[in-house]
């Protein structure tokens, strides 16, 4: 008897790279390497977007078929949960650099790989029909994500 092997996608290698591509520019661009203000800017824009990228790279990794839905279904529901979440508590950082953006994405990440998992196949009654299947990952994502942002805008600190 043999075990089934799974095969992870490579979607997350490429976000890695895109990651480090941003860091690689970023340092090139400034004062003490080339003084390049364009490429710090570049570098920045890429790196300080870092958790919806890894949000979008984990939805895609997980699901099945790897589709575009999951990364939609990934980037609603990071929003929702940065929205939801800081609107409840105005201490939670929303900067780039805190820690409670990463956690935002990393479990936007999970929940719509797990969504859209789930939910793809969905059939919807007929005058309801286009929110079904793919279509009704991204609104389910966001509906759970803001019971997330409940629970994390009243309990993070």
């Amino acid at each position: 008897m043999s075990a089934k092997v799974s095969t992870f996608s490579p979607i997350l290698l490429v976000v890695a790279v895109v990651l480090g591509i941003g860091a690689i520019l970023y340092w090139l661009g400034l004062p003490t390497v080339l003084h390049v203000p364009f490429l710090v800017s570049v570098g920045y824009a890429i790196l300080s977007n870092y958790a919806a990228a890894l949000a979008i790279g984990i939805a895609v990794g997980m699901a099945k078929e790897h589709q575009g839905a999951a990364a939609l279904a990934a980037f609603l529901g990071y929003e929702v949960i940065i929205q939801g979440a800081s609107a409840l508590s105005k201490s939670i950082p929303t900067d780039d650099k805190s820690a409670f953006i990463l956690v935002a994405g990393l479990t936007a990440g999970v929940l719509a790989g797990v969504m859209y998992n789930r939910f793809y196949r969905t059939k919807l009654p007929a005058w309801l029909g286009f929110f079904g299947g793919r279509r009704f990952v991204p609104l389910v994502t966001a509906l759970a994500s803001l019971f997330v942002a409940l629970i994390l805008g009243h309990t993070w600190r």
